[in-house]
């Protein structure tokens, strides 16, 4: 195994440079700018571990220190998941060297594990996906995943609604208020918007260059729903929604139903629906996959 040395970068644009030499930009989670949303609110001190070979930077753990936690963790904090070591093809071996580097409290949620060493930590959640490659449209996707009484239910909630002639009106940014509004609602205490600075991300994501897809869905000429979706890559990643379920009853079927419509028509290869089963995601047969957990007192 080689022996990396392992430097610390604190510099705000040193820190970029690094991470947009290394990153696999695979999906939204890897993009500088994406993760830059949530940090600059915070601005905590950077603490990213290059590692090196000779001079040639090979790995790189990019973390920040939380001064209202006292720990460090991963860059743009609990707003990401698919945290990782960014690594160069044939320096797998070389993670662990980058974990036994941190000398500070450490809490690192939600680690994409690709090698053995992460693998072997402890599962924090599950994030879920759903594998689009051979999906030619969300009712062949039912056919494929759902049992024929599984099937029935679903397609009976989706025509209670189509029977309310619903109309969905794309990328109105304005209407981001409204599902921010209607997911507190729905989640109340545990609804996402109630963390610092969430709301004030959000915007700032609208005003970037990503290709994002806003659905607002209309009914007897009320917005009653709105889903906040981007396509990177190959993977369209379904993000946050509100919904008003109490006053509109299986809406939130109808609104996963034609995000994965959309999803497959662009021609995705996944659906990324996030961490957290939220009542829905194992009853639509996602994959479940392990995000990890690396804890350092």
């Amino acid at each position: 195994m080689k022996t990396l040395e392992i430097k610390h970068i604190d510099n705000l644009e040193e820190a970029k440079n690094a991470w947009n030499k290394l990153s696999p930009d695979k999906t939204i989670c890897d993009n500088w700018d994406f993760n830059y949303c949530a940090y600059k609110y915070f601005n905590y001190p950077l603490y990213f571990y290059a590692g090196y070979d000779n001079e040639e930077m090979v790995g790189l753990l990019p973390l920040q220190y939380n001064e209202n936690e006292k720990c460090l963790e991963f860059f743009s904090g609990g707003f990401m998941r698919d945290n990782r070591i960014f690594i160069k093809q044939d320096y797998g071996e070389c993670i662990p060297q980058f974990y036994n580097a941190i000398t500070k409290t450490a809490r690192l949620i939600r680690i994409m594990g690709e090698d053995p060493f992460t693998k072997s930590l402890n599962i924090y959640k599950y994030k879920y996906i759903a594998n689009l490659s051979q999906v030619k449209d969300p009712d062949d996707y039912l056919v494929k995943k759902f049992s024929k009484e599984s099937r029935y239910k679903v397609r009976k909630k989706i025509k209670s609604i189509e029977l309310l002639s619903p109309q969905i009106v794309e990328n109105n940014y304005n209407d981001l208020d409204l599902m921010i509004e209607l997911n507190k609602k729905n989640f109340g205490e545990k609804s996402s918007f109630n963390k610092p600075h969430r709301a004030e991300i959000f915007r700032d994501l609208l005003k970037l260059n990503f290709d994002i897809h806003m659905l607002t869905f209309v009914i007897n000429s009320q917005k009653e729903a709105v889903s906040f979706s981007i396509k990177y890559k190959n993977v369209y990643a379904y993000i946050q929604t509100g919904t008003n379920k109490n006053a509109i009853p299986n809406l939130g079927t109808y609104n996963i139903y034609k995000n994965f419509e959309k999803a497959i028509n662009f021609g995705a290869k996944y659906l990324d629906a996030g961490v957290s089963d939220l009542g829905w995601k194992e009853r639509w047969h996602l994959e479940k996959i392990p995000q990890y957990l690396f804890i350092k007192e």
